[in-house]
Formats: structure tokens, C-alpha cells, sequence
């Protein structure tokens, strides 16, 4: 089949092919559902409106530090996950960073070489990846989807939307696009993050991290000695409750205040750089049962609301969403 126009404007006119899968969100699960497409010979498109592709697989560079402020690692349980971690092992973009945090369980924890959003990028590295793209609305089209951006419209035969999930429906709702109520149903945790550049050494100990029950933060992270950052670098995630009632606080008081409590964390070394990160979608309260969710023929959910927010459940949903059309 031939190219087909993306973008009304001349300027930025952009073809697919007329055959090729639109999947709506570049983070993990989007990223392996187009992989699965690819690879069973269909063409996919990622459109993401951020600059890079990744979702919460996402490093920040502070100060000549270089810090994971999303997701900061991954475990292994089931047989297809575990075939591709040992490939990125194999390759070196993945490495085991310990086997316990609090005390050694034997279990190995997995992290990114040069941080989890390189390692978005290595698995995105042969798709078709469109960034700075703003979808609008998603409704039925003449010959299935029809796809609503900012600078135009795209047809496509299928989509797979796995943008948080609340964002994903309000692309539905904008199309006039109907859906199992129940899914709205699905509430999510908001998380602030501090990241800190350091100049020297913090008192976190090895193997590099802590996960912590109670209190004000629930995990701390030196970068440095996990291996993505040359300098010292803390990643410093507020729990959950905390990070609800600080929400919509100044980001100038939120970043002091918690730059105080981390103090313990921090140590004798000297703050060179501190930044405060906000993620309003970091997990669903209360994720759905499975993989995916067909929502009509051709259009299917995927994402870290279904089989839960970990590294291996968004993983399990894009391969999940690609199979649906695959065998569709």
C-alpha cells in the first residue's frame, strides 16, 4: 500500500503507511506492543507527545548528575520478560544491581546501564517513533480508527492507546468513543520526587538504595553507586499519602521542606543541585485483573492500569495488546 498524509500542515506533513497500527504512548508498554507488531511483520506507529520516548522510564541529567526519577528498577517473573532482560544483559544495556535493598533476599534487582530511559531508547531504537505529538481524540473512522492531533488527522486500522489510563479515556470521551464505564473506575497515585546532585559521597550505604515502610519517603536511591551517575546523585521518592497532601503546594516550599528531611540521607555532603519532579499518574490504586482491554474492534487498552504499575506488568500488557490485534 502507499504513504498516507498524517499532518494537515504543509509544514510538518508526515506520512505512514495506510496499513500501519497507531499505538498512542511511547513508554514501555507502548513501545513493546509496536516491537510485537514489528515483529510479526505489521507496521506500527508510536506517536508520544513528549520529547523522548520512555513514559517512566525516565533519567534526568542535574548538575553533571545523571538520575532515574521514575521508575528505578525491575524484577523478573515470567518466562517472556526473563528472555528479554537476559538479551539486554547479554548486550550490556542491563545490569543487576543487587539482590535486596534492606537486607539480601537472593532475588535480583535489574537496572539500566546509562539509566532506564536509555533503556527505552534501546528498545525503541528500529521503531517508527513520532514525539511531540498531541493527541486529541480517538473515534471511529470510515475504515477504523481515526486519530486527532494537534496538527492534523491520521486514519489508521487499529490503535493501541497506552497513555495513563485517565488520559487515555478522556481521548475516548473527546472522540464520542464509548467504553466500559467500570474502567473510569480506576484511581491512581500521585508521587514527588526530589533529586539531588551532591558533592560528595550520601549516607545511604550499600547496595545503593533503601525501600522504606513508613514515613515521609518510601525509597531512596545514590545513583552513583547503582551505576548510572559519575557523580553523587540522590533520587529521593515521597510516599504516597505525603505526596497527595503536598500536591498542590509551590514547588519552592515542597522542594525545601523535603530537602530538609532528606538531610539524614544526604549526609556531610553539600547539595550542588536540587529539583523537584512530579508524577501525577505513578501507579493505579487498585490496577485491573488483565493485561488489556479490548474496547471495540481494533482499539485496545494497555498500560500500567492493567496488570499492575512494575516494569514486567507494562511489559506483559504491550505484548498482551499486540497479540489481541495479532490474532483479531
Amino acid at each position: 500500500m502507499g504513504p498516507r498524509a498524517v499532518y494537515d500542515d504543509a509544514e510538518r506533513r508526515v506520512t505512514i503507511m495506510a496499513d500501519s497500527i497507531v499505538v498512542v504512548g511511547a513508554g514501555l508498554s507502548g513501545i513493546i506492543a509496536a516491537r510485537s507488531l514489528q515483529a510479526a511483520g505489521r507496521a506500527a506507529v508510536l506517536l508520544d507527545k513528549g520529547r523522548v520516548p520512555g513514559g517512566r522510564l525516565a533519567t534526568r541529567r542535574v548538575a553533571g548528575g545523571t538520575l532515574d526519577h521514575g521508575a528505578q528498577f525491575f524484577t523478573v517473573r515470567s518466562e517472556a520478560f526473563g528472555a528479554t532482560v537476559a538479551d539486554l544483559v547479554a548486550a550490556g544495556a542491563v545490569q543487576e544491581w543487587c539482590r535486596g535493598f534492606n537486607e539480601t533476599d537472593g532475588y535480583p534487582r535489574y537496572a539500566a546501564a546509562n539509566g532506564m530511559n536509555a533503556l527505552a531508547r534501546t528498545l525503541a531504537a528500529d521503531l517508527d517513533v513520532r514525539c511531540d505529538v498531541t493527541v486529541q481524540s480517538i473515534t471511529r473512522g470510515p475504515d477504523g480508527w481515526r486519530i486527532a492531533t494537534g496538527a492534523g488527522t491520521l486514519d489508521a486500522p487499529a490503535v493501541v492507546l497506552t497513555a495513563p489510563l485517565p488520559q487515555a479515556l478522556a481521548l475516548l470521551d473527546a472522540g464520542g468513543t464509548a467504553y466500559d464505564p467500570e474502567l473510569a473506575a480506576v484511581t491512581f497515585h500521585r508521587v514527588l520526587a526530589l533529586l539531588v546532585t551532591l558533592d560528595g559521597a550520601p549516607a545511604v550505604g550499600e547496595p545503593g538504595a533503601r525501600q522504606l515502610g513508613d514515613g515521609l519517603f518510601s525509597f531512596v536511591a545514590d545513583n552513583a553507586r547503582k551505576g548510572v551517575s559519575a557523580v553523587p546523585a540522590l533520587t529521593l521518592h515521597v510516599a504516597h499519602g505525603p505526596s497527595a497532601d503536598r500536591w498542590d503546594d509551590p514547588d519552592d516550599d515542597v522542594r525545601a521542606d523535603l530537602l530538609a528531611a532528606a538531610a539524614p540521607w544526604i549526609g556531610g555532603a553539600r547539595v550542588v543541585e536540587a529539583q523537584l519532579k512530579r508524577w501525577r499518574y505513578a501507579g493505579p490504586v487498585i490496577p485491573r485483573p488483565e493485561h488489556g482491554v479490548t474496547v471495540d474492534d481494533g482499539l485496545v487498552l494497555a498500560g500500567d492500569a492493567f496488570a499492575g504499575a512494575k516494569v514486567e506488568g507494562a511489559f506483559l500488557s504491550g505484548l498482551a495488546a499486540a497479540a489481541s490485534l495479532l490474532e483479531g
